[in-house]
Order: C-alpha cells, then structure tokens, then sequence
C-alpha cells in the first residue's frame, strides 16, 4: 500500500471544503489555518454547507492577519458571519486572528468529530475565492495529510491568536491596500486623484442607478422585483419579492477585469459600514447582486432613501437624496468599498 496521497488539483472547493461532510454525516467541524482568508469565501463556504442542510462549526484562524494587517470588509465580514447577520445557518463560524510579531503562512485544513481529527488537508491553496475557485490560469494544490499532527497544528497555532469580535481593527487595519499599479486602467475605471480621500491611488468606477431613460427601471436594477406603481413582478408564475434588486453594470465596466468574475464571490463594504456578499450574474456578467438573498441590495437602497420597503424606486426618489449613481472602490481581488454617501457628506 502506498503512503504517497496524490495531489488535488481541480475542484478544490467540493473535494476539500464539502466532500469530507457530505460522506462522513459524523463530522462536525473544520479546523482552519490559513495564511490569508476572505469573508467572501467564509460566506460561500457556510452557505454551501447550509444548502447541504450540514450543521458543521468552521473554525478559522487567519494566520498573516498580524503581519500584513486585515482589510476593514473583511473584519466586518468575518464579524456579521460570526453573528449570523447576514443569513443564519446550523452550526458556527469562529474567526481569529494570529498577533503580531509571528506571521504564519502555511494552509492546513482538519475535519472533526468532536476533538477527533479524521481528515486533513495541507497545501498552496488560502481560504479565499482566489485560492479555491479562482481563474483557470492560477493553480493551487492540497494534498492529503496526517490529521493529527494537522490538529496539534491548528491548536499551537490558535494559541497565538486574538478572537476576531475581540480585535481592535486598528491594530490589525491593512493600510497596504492595493493600488492602481496592480492593474491597468481601462475605460471607465479611473484612479482616485483626491489626496484627500482614503481611497486616493485605488481604482474606482461609478455606476448609474438610472437607464438611458433617466430612471432607475421598471422591472430591472434597483426595480428588479417591483413595477412602477408598486406591482410585484411576476416571474414564472409567481411573484418575486418586490424588494429584489441588482445594480447594472455597462459593457465599459465589466469588460475591464475590475470586478471579479461571474459568480466568484466578493466583499462590499459600504461609507455606512453595512456589509454584503456579492457575486456578478446574468449576461456577461452585467449585473451585481447578493446571492444569498436577491432583495439585499433593494432593501438596502430604499432604507437609504427612506422609502418603505417593496416600494418603486423612482428618479425623483435619488435626485431628492442627492445621488444618482454610485462609485466602487476597488481595494484587491475580493473586497471592495462601495459610495452612496449624499454629497452634504459624501467623498467624491
């Protein structure tokens, strides 16, 4: 019998992160050390297990987070998962953060049952989108491990860790944020030239909550669920929830790389400090929305404008609170910051 474990290159999503629970009902939690992670694949991850109807604790230790700081979406992501904000779904998710000075790079991966390790995984891949569903062009392995020196692992680790609710995230803010260098500007994306912005050298695109119509849609966008005159759309033989919403995305816009690709998950961050998982859907990608729940965004925007919810979002409606587009900061592959401040307070 052979002692080598081959390597696993594709798919590393299902056959590292799902499988193991699918086939082994007894497990009940995932042990994960990893040297950077993203709440958009933490959200991806627990809601994959939710639709699989497991309840499994996933327990993350994010091992640079003292060395290369912690990206303020993310933080507020791996919050609102802890707490079940943004959907509930059996089982936990726990979040720490390795402290300065020790930087841990390694990507090590167990699933339990009780404090019985059964499986592990160790290799290249980081608890991110890119590092288990990114571009076919980057390659990243695991491989199958010792479970009980990877479990002795996770516990010398997470011994040198700070809880995420319990962090400053001043000590831990990630002020590297990536700049326009990083990617070439095209079209519509543009380079915050305002030194005094926070986001001065990120790259930016503002986006139209109107049509060429001047309105914000009936039917589609903002209005994606709701007819003008307040009518719930009907969509295959029912109606959708009103408050269902997208944000449109123009050729200009999504042909430049600046948003991720359809249906890889990413972290938006609002000048309100509300958080939201988001992936691009429908035709090339054109539009934005929560995957989790369509009427996210639509609830969101009518809050901001003061409407009740379900109601038509109208061009008056956005002229009257001052804005009638929206501008998106990119700061790397999966979190972005997203403007909709009126101008009295605004940073455009």
């Amino acid at each position: 019998m052979s002692l080598v474990e081959p390597l696993i290159e594709s798919e590393l999503f299902a056959r590292v992160l799902l499988d193991p629970a699918m086939h082994d009902p007894d497990l009940d939690s995932i042990r994960i050390v990893s040297g950077y992670a993203s709440a958009a694949l933490a959200f991806g991850h627990c809601y994959a297990l939710r639709e699989r109807k497991k309840s499994l604790n996933v327990d993350l230790v994010y091992g640079m987070a003292g060395a290369d700081g912690v990206s303020k979406s993310n933080h507020k992501g791996f919050l609102s998962l802890q707490e079940q904000k943004e959907f509930a779904f059996n089982g936990s998710f726990r979040c720490a953060y390795v402290k300065k000075p020790v930087a841990v790079h390694s990507k090590v991966y167990v699933w339990c049952r009780g404090e019985q390790p059964l499986y592990a995984f160790a290799g290249s891949a980081n608890y991110t989108e890119n590092g288990f569903r990114g571009p076919a062009s980057r390659y990243e392995v695991l491989t199958p491990c010792d479970p009980i020196s990877a479990l002795n692992y996770f516990k010398c680790i997470s011994g040198k860790t700070i809880a995420c609710e319990a962090a400053d995230i001043a000590d831990f803010a990630n002020h590297a944020q990536q700049r326009a260098g990083g990617q070439a500007c095209l079209g519509k994306v543009v380079v915050e030239s305002d030194r005094r912005s926070p986001f001065y050298g990120l790259q930016k695109v503002t986006l139209s909550l109107i049509n060429k119509k001047g309105n914000p849609g009936d039917g589609s966008a903002l209005n994606w669920g709701v007819r003008s005159g307040g009518r719930p759309r009907e969509s295959k033989g029912s109606f959708r929830d009103p408050n269902q919403a997208y944000i449109r995305l123009t050729a200009g816009v999504y042909r430049t790389g600046f948003f991720p690709p359809i249906g890889a998950r990413f972290t938006v961050l609002t000048d309100d400090e509300t958080i939201f998982t988001c992936t691009r859907a429908q035709q090339n990608g054109k539009a934005i929305h929560t995957p989790q729940d369509n009427a996210e965004l639509g609830r969101y925007f009518r809050k901001r404008l003061g409407l009740r919810e379900g109601a038509c979002i109208t061009a008056g409606d956005l002229q009257r609170y001052g804005r009638t587009d929206v501008v998106f900061y990119r700061l790397d592959d999966e979190n972005y910051i997203m403007d909709f401040a009126p101008p009295k307070r605004g940073r455009r």
